[in-house]
């Protein structure tokens, strides 16, 4: 019995001390169009301890499938939990080369990411696709 009683007790202690997650983060994700018109669809996926996001499709601010280099590369990785639900990484907008610390939250089947970079951040809320 008091091999159970300490299974239970390491159990609780765990689930107290685990981060508060948000709602679930894979899965893929619609950016709202940029300056150029293009939307990109973006699978987050684990990688290792961490959550990446690759580019998987392109497409023109009608929904019609657009050529674009931006497929394929990374736009957020090393995207690591916080104890507040949120993750904390590297995110790439695929438009511009720079590289830019992000936070990521997701409620529901909306992404809100917000970037900064030289003193200024940028708000923008991604879709649930599936």
């Amino acid at each position: 019995m008091p091999l159970f009683k300490s299974i239970l007790l390491a159990a609780v202690v765990t689930g107290v001390s685990a981060p508060v997650f948000s709602d679930v983060v894979e899965g893929v994700w619609r950016s709202k169009p940029d300056q150029n018109g293009l939307v990109i669809h973006v699978r987050a996926k684990p990688c290792g301890t961490a959550l990446c996001g690759t580019v998987e499709r392109a497409k023109d601010r009608y929904g019609y499938e657009k050529r674009s280099t931006a497929v394929g590369k990374r736009v957020f990785w090393d995207m690591k939990p916080q104890a507040d639900g949120s993750y904390v990484g590297t995110f790439l907008e695929p438009s511009a080369s720079k590289k830019q610390i992000a936070t990521m939250l997701v409620n529901g089947n909306a992404m809100k990411l917000q970037k900064c970079a030289d003193g200024q951040c940028d708000e923008m809320v991604w879709t649930r696709l599936r």
